[in-house]
């Protein structure tokens, strides 16, 4: 039997308890909602980790790219 060898934890039997009722369609309702926030968060995640290459990465060197072109680069030594 296939649920022999499914391990029963307390966090499954809060799960069971809390779908059992559901039908196929509220069941699909629920995954698409948890997909959803999950796609939100990490939506979130990469546009911050965007943001932070440009502040940690591009900016500078584009800082020193146009200080090098200018000249201005030579004035600190």
């Amino acid at each position: 039997m296939v649920n022999d060898k499914i391990k029963i934890t307390p966090k499954r039997l809060k799960f069971i308890e809390k779908y059992a009722e559901f039908d196929d369609s509220e069941t699909l309702k629920e995954m698409l909602f948890a997909q959803q926030i999950q796609n939100e968060k990490l939506e979130k995640i990469r546009s911050d980790t965007s943001k932070l290459v440009w502040w940690l990465i591009a900016l500078p060197i584009i800082i020193f790219f146009v200080f090098t072109i200018l000249g201005i680069g030579g004035l600190a030594i």
